[in-house]
């Protein structure tokens, strides 16, 4: 709604009168300015102050409430220009007077505003109403709809007002949507164009490659022609020359025979001439021939099928070109691709490799089942450090995405293909400092029930993937499947004495247990639960450790007689012969009561055998000869020792090497290192949440897949970890 425009000239002035929409004006001049609400004839009815500022009477009657309840102050400041006004007696804001101004304008848009908004077509007089609730238009007279309490209904005028508002904001954002979506459609255009322009240039360059070839080989054929043609001509040049000189001696010889008057030299004459002439017969064949013919096939022999060889070479040199060079183009919709974590967002954790699976999808929706689409990832920390992301094709329109977090927080993951982001990125990726456990058996407090664990010192794993716990406080051998559910016990009779520490597993399945107190390491057989064999010896002092080598040879860790035993037990009188002799280890007496102050490990390398052995802090890795018998085994020497920061300062608890030769170490201060190998670079560290706080770690084992168990003592619990 607007006012007309109009001039009107009189003798002494020019009216002019301009266009105003109604609802700025409303809003400029028709507005209280403390509480922002049209004036009207009711509440919000306009009063004059003094000051020829306006208020509405509601406003006027809050700022005018005095301290106690009932009274009035007797002055205010206008909130407007903060002037000073002194409150008429006995009438209150009442007693203000109404603005003239204000309401003759308020008369004049009423007078307007009855011309534009829609009347009831029953009900002359009665302005329509529009339920914003149902959506609806109605009558109030003409109860044609029943408007709940809880509905939103609004005089027509506002509801149009309202919904030109929602419309230009929907407008002006599909306009601003409909601009990103027109600059993108033409940074891609410019992309296109400048990828094909660089598409040409390969392909310009890679034919141009060709080219230089088949001129190189087109030169070298020319450069063969002209050789063999000199080498050719030169051979018969010097026979030609050959030829003239005997015939110029002929001729010379010849000359005066008719005045020759000497039968005896005209005889000798002709005897010279005639053998000359068996001689010439050999000069009349050319010592060169004059073939010389082109062959598309170098490796062709004979004229015979050379009609046949030129088709075949030709043919093979086409394929060859059909071959050489392909415009890669791609389906893919980078929109509708999606990214799916593998380990599930709440299993990332700081130090631990991670990995991700993109799914490409085409512009109908349709999965690819193809690769080489151009893919790139990076990851971005806390910090905003950007890290690369290895991206591996599997050939069948997925992508595998593994990173490596290095520190705690919330990342971004942000793939791209063809530089343009997929659905859903970059994603939030919270990352934990520590890991919690996948799984874990007793913790429940020590004891000897099923589910219950007393002071567990080693873990070992068989070949169909079972784990064995040395369950010491028990007196037992504890069976575990993989997800570490309870299958039962065995061992009772070679774990008397609540001595048996060292567990291991040899290549048929049987256990080897090391009994500190009785001084023997027994060899189990699970399935049967029984003693097969044992292994002593009268150097043994406190037999706490155990490994089995290579070739199926037990290595036995003597904290007390501080060394290192190997026993062969194929020999009927099997004898622990020394090993190696450790410095420190003697000292390491406290193994039998628990300290965990030394662990032993082995792994096979062919043709020799490395023996891991920890010591306090130190890794030290012997280098054992590969002789045929035990007495054939030496310690050749320390090869090297794993000290350092990287590597942490607390004592080493347990070893255990994985399939892929990973060196696992776990450690007093709670946690396992990883390493790539025995003394190889430092991997990660696995450290548990602080719940799940490993008091006093023992043994080690890798379950395979990249998870790993480790006993913890005093919280009488084993318990598995992620650590690849």
């Amino acid at each position: 709604m607007a006012f007309s425009n109009s001039h009107v000239m009189t003798s002494s002035r020019l009216v002019e009168t301009i266009q105003i929409n109604f609802e700025d004006f409303s809003e400029s001049f028709l507005t209280c300015g403390t509480c922002l609400n049209l004036f009207d004839a009711g509440e919000h009815q306009p009063k004059l102050l003094p000051c020829s500022h306006t208020l509405c009477r509601s406003c006027l009657q809050r700022i005018m409430q005095g301290p106690g309840p009932g009274r009035q102050a007797e002055s205010f400041r206008c909130p407007i220009c903060r002037e000073g006004i002194a409150v008429p007696h006995g009438g209150g804001a009442a007693a203000f007077p109404p603005s003239f101004v204000v309401n003759q304008l308020l008369d004049l848009m009423a007078s307007q505003r009855r011309d534009l908004v829609p009347k009831c077509s029953i009900h002359s007089g009665r302005e329509l109403l529009f339920c914003e609730t149902c959506d609806t238009v109605f009558c109030p007279a003409c109860l044609s709809h029943q408007a709940k309490a809880d509905h939103t209904v609004l005089s027509f005028s506002v509801a149009v007002k309202r919904m030109t508002e929602i419309l230009l904001y929907k407008a002006t954002l599909a306009a601003s949507q409909l601009g990103s979506a027109y600059e993108a459609v033409c940074r891609e255009v410019e992309t296109l164009d400048a990828n094909a322009e660089a598409c040409m240039q390969s392909v310009d360059q890679a034919f141009q490659q060709l080219r230089d070839l088949v001129d190189r080989r087109h030169s070298t054929v020319r450069e063969t022609v002209k050789r063999v043609k000199e080498e050719k001509r030169r051979a018969l040049k010097e026979q030609l020359e050959l030829i003239g000189q005997e015939k110029a001696r002929v001729e010379s010889e010849c000359e005066g025979l008719q005045y020759q008057m000497d039968v005896m030299a005209i005889t000798k004459k002709i005897s010279d001439l005639n053998a000359k002439l068996d001689t010439f017969a050999g000069l009349s064949e050319p010592r060169e021939n004059a073939y010389m013919e082109f062959s598309r096939d170098s490796s062709a022999s004979g004229v015979a099928n050379a009609n046949v060889v030129d088709d075949e070479c030709l043919r093979s040199v086409e394929a060859a070109l059909q071959r050489c060079g392909k415009v890669r183009v791609s389906t893919t919709h980078p929109g509708l691709c999606s990214v799916q974590l593998l380990s599930g967002a709440d299993a990332a954790t700081a130090g631990l490799r991670c990995s991700a699976l993109l799914h490409t999808v085409d512009y109908h929706g349709r999965r690819r089942r193809d690769g080489d689409d151009p893919v790139s990832a990076r990851l971005e920390t806390p910090g905003g450090e950007q890290l690369e992301i290895g991206v591996v094709d599997k050939g069948d329109g997925s992508y595998e995405l593994n990173f490596l977090p290095l520190s705690a927080g919330r990342h971004r993951l942000d793939v791209r293909v063809f530089g343009r982001p997929v659905r859903d990125c970059p994603l939030a990726l919270d990352v934990a400092g520590r890991q919690r456990p996948a799984a874990k058996a007793g913790g429940a407090g020590r004891g000897s029930q099923p589910g219950q664990l007393q002071a567990p010192y080693a873990v070992a794993v068989g070949r169909n993937g079972e784990v064995y716990i040395s369950d010491t406080g028990n007196s037992r051998i504890v069976v575990l499947d993989s997800t570490l559910r309870w299958l039962g016990d065995l061992g009772r009779s070679a774990c008397t004495g609540q001595s048996a520490t060292g567990l291991a597993v040899d290549a048929g399945g049987r256990l080897w247990v090391a009994n500190w107190r009785q001084r023997r390491v027994f060899e189990v057989e699970p399935v049967e639960d029984r003693i097969s064999s044992s292994l002593q010896s009268a150097a043994f002092r406190e037999p706490g450790l155990v490994a089995v080598g290579p070739r199926g040879h037990v290595i036995v860790g003597d904290a007390g007689a501080g060394a290192v035993f190997v026993c062969d037990p194929t020999l009927t009188e099997a004898d622990g012969a020394l090993l190696a002799r450790i410095d420190g280890l003697s000292g390491l007496t406290a193994l039998a009561v628990g300290c965990h102050d030394s662990a032993a490990s082995a792994v096979q390398r062919e043709p020799q055998m490395l023996l891991c052995c920890a010591v306090g802090a130190k890794l030290l890795v012997y280098e054992i000869g590969a002789g045929q018998g035990s007495e054939a085994e030496s310690a050749i020497g320390i090869r090297h020792s794993l000290t350092g920061s990287a590597c942490g300062s607390s004592a080493v608890t347990g070893l255990a090497l994985d399939s892929d030769g990973r060196l696992l170490a776990s450690r007093a201060t709670g946690d396992v290192e990883v390493h790539s190998r025995p003394l190889g670079e430092f991997l990660c560290r696995v450290v548990p949440e602080e719940a799940e706080k490993l008091r006093r770690p023992g043994g080690v084992a890798s379950l395979g897949q990249g998870w790993l168990a480790v006993v913890d003592a005093q919280g009488h619990a084993v318990k598995k970890f992620r650590y690849v």
